[in-house]
Formats: structure tokens, sequence, C-alpha cells
């Protein structure tokens, strides 16, 4: 026999649910919640008399334009104001009188028949990505700090412009090493100044002076642009702050009569070895071959590093009776010397004897 279950029944006078319409079945309410709704209604009725009050005494100053300084008192380091670029002129009515910031550029890029058409802007390296998508790394791995880009436009030629990239890239080595990094034609002539390089295309021009790297891009292949570009770079050059060329270049383009377009600062993994960095290197016109250096600070680590370039080297062939290296891959000769604090050597050589020639002139023209 299981336990004994007791089943509760309703008497039919109990009722079980509540019949009386609109009429709770509790027979009273507390003081309290009395009080909380009273409370609540109260509440709700200041802030409707207070909404209804407010529409019809609307603050008299709610849409005027407040004026420059309560904008900038907001914060100095906030900008809400940009005061315009210049003036509105009536056309014919001569030249601005008022000076237009420029900074970093130079007032000279503005000159007759062209007008800027905006403030520079300024890019650093949270946002390098929205001007030049894609090319980031290339400039970052340069040394890259900001870039200032400015717009002229021509007054004569609707939709003519020539745009200005100025990179600031923290050292002369670098500015040097992107602007040959770019040239895209081998042929193109590179101008060597006493402080960077510069070159000219159908329709833009590039230059490097001290640690700034310009682009200088024209809308239109025309004389009026190649005009406009040549004047923004004689400007620039004069301009923008200069550094002393690398020692490198007094060797390779004044001794040896290199191109000064053809000398690459290899700052890290040189020759894609991870112990190489701070190399110099210069293709060879004409030839396969490629000329390297590098300044150590002894003459016992020049000597450590040669041993361990020839080392890697012979990784890709064997090593041969007269000190060269014959990379079997591609059938060329490459060759490292320590001489002093100097690294020194010459890669891809097509045969022996140009390995040697160039290695042989490379020693005799260094001077410690």
């Amino acid at each position: 026999m299981g336990p004994e279950v007791t089943v509760y029944r309703p008497r039919a006078d109990e009722p079980v649910f509540n019949t009386f319409r609109r009429k709770p079945l509790r027979p009273f309410y507390s003081l309290r919640e009395v009080q909380i709704g009273v409370l609540l209604l109260t509440l709700l009725a200041v802030i409707a008399g207070w909404v209804a009050w407010r529409g019809t005494h609307v603050d008299p100053t709610l849409f005027t334009t407040p004026g420059e300084k309560l904008l900038t008192d907001r914060g100095k380091n906030i900008v809400v104001y940009k005061r315009p670029l210049e003036p509105w002129r009536e056309p014919g009515s001569g030249p601005a009188t008022t000076s237009v910031r420029l900074e970093p550029f130079p007032s000279s890029v503005v000159s007759p028949g062209w007008r800027v058409t905006g403030p520079p802007q300024m890019f650093d390296e949270s946002n390098l990505y929205e001007k030049i998508d894609g090319r980031e790394e290339f400039y970052k791995a340069r040394g890259f700090k900001k870039l200032y880009f400015l717009t002229l436009a021509s007054d004569e030629q609707p939709n003519v412009n020539v745009d200005i990239e100025l990179f600031d890239l923290g050292g002369i080595e670098n500015a040097l090493g992107a602007l040959s990094a770019e040239i895209s034609n081998p042929q193109t002539e590179v101008h060597a100044t006493p402080a960077g390089l510069w070159y000219v295309t159908r329709n833009g021009g590039f230059l490097s002076q001290g640690r700034y790297y310009a682009r200088l891009i024209g809308s239109d292949d025309n004389d009026a642009v190649r005009q406009k570009i040549a004047g923004l770079r004689d400007g620039l050059i004069t301009a923008l702050p200069a550094e002393p060329m690398p020692w490198v270049y007094s060797l390779f383009v004044g001794a040896l009569h290199l191109s000064p377009g053809k000398i690459q600062f290899q700052k890290e993994n040189a020759f894609s070895f991870d112990f190489a960095r701070e190399f110099y290197t210069a293709d060879v016109t004409g030839s396969d071959a490629e000329l390297f250096i590098s300044k150590r600070q002894t003459a016992d680590e020049a000597a450590a590093l040669a041993g361990k370039l020839a080392d890697g080297f012979a990784d890709f062939g064997k090593r041969t009776e007269v000190g060269l290296i014959h990379n079997e891959y591609v059938n060329a000769y490459d060759a490292v010397r320590a001489r002093g604090r100097y690294v020194i050597g010459v890669r891809l050589a097509p045969t022996a004897d140009e390995a040697m020639k160039w290695l042989e002139k490379l020693s005799a023209e260094l001077h410690d």
C-alpha cells in the first residue's frame, strides 16, 4: 500500500477566480503603496509642466552662431573651428593681402597662376593608411614620421592640379633610400645636390632634401605643369633643412662614378641575413653586379662580420681558389673582404674577373 494522499476540494461557495470586473480581489491597500503612487503621479505632472513651459519660452541664443572665442576656449587640444585659409575676395579686386599659413611648405609654392585648394593636411603613423593605403609599410620601414599633403590648382587651366606629398623620414639616409627605391625606370637620370637627390618624369618630380622626401605629381602632362614642378623642386631644395650627404656618396659617386640613383641604404636584413645591418649597396651600370660597404666600430668587428657574410654566401655555392664564392644557383660570383673598420664586397658579378676588378677598385678608393 502506498502513502495516503489527501486531495483538497474547494467548497462550493469559495471563490477561485476574481469574478468582479475592475475590482481587485485584495480587500485593502497599504499606506506606503498609496504614498508612492501619489509621489510618482506628482513627479510626472511636474515634468509635463516643465516641458510645456520650455516650449513657450525658447532660449533666444539657441540658433545664433557663437563667437570664435567661445569656440576656441573649449580646449586647446580640441579642434572645434578652423579659420578659413584666406578670406573671400571678389574676382578682379587684386591679390589678397593676408598671408597664408602653409608650414612646413615654403610660401614659394604659391606662384602667379597657381593657388592652394585648401590648408596642408598632416598624416602620422596612426592614419597614414587613409592617404596611401597599401604603401604605408614601405615608408614605415624607412623611418616614417609624418606626411604633409598640399594641392595646387591652376588659375588658367581648369581641373589641372599639382599634388605635393612631403614625407618626413627622420634622417637623410631614409630619404635617399626612399627616393632610390621608387625609381621605376633604370634609365632615369638622377641629379645630386649637397643635401640630397632629385629627378623628374613627364609630369612629376621627386627629390630628397635632408630628412625630407617629396613627390610632386601633376594631373596633366604639359609645359605649364612641368614648369611648375621645376619651380617647386627648386623652392623645396632651397627652403627645406639640409643635412650632410652620407660619406658613402663621395666614394660611390665621386670616386667610382656610379649613379647616385643606384645607391641604397639597408638598415637591417641586408642580403636577407638578419645579422647584416647598416649596409650601403650600389648597382653597377650595365652589369648585374652590386657593390656593398658597411662601416663598423672596430676592425675586429668588421672581420667577424665579413666572415659571417662569406659563410652565408657560401651556402649558395662554393669557394674558389682566389677567394671568391661561386653562386651556383645564378652562375655569378660574390666576394667579401674586411679592410680596417670596413666590410666591402661584390655580389652577383657575371664573371670572376669582373668581381675581382670591382673589389680591387673599391679597396683602392677606400680611405679610413
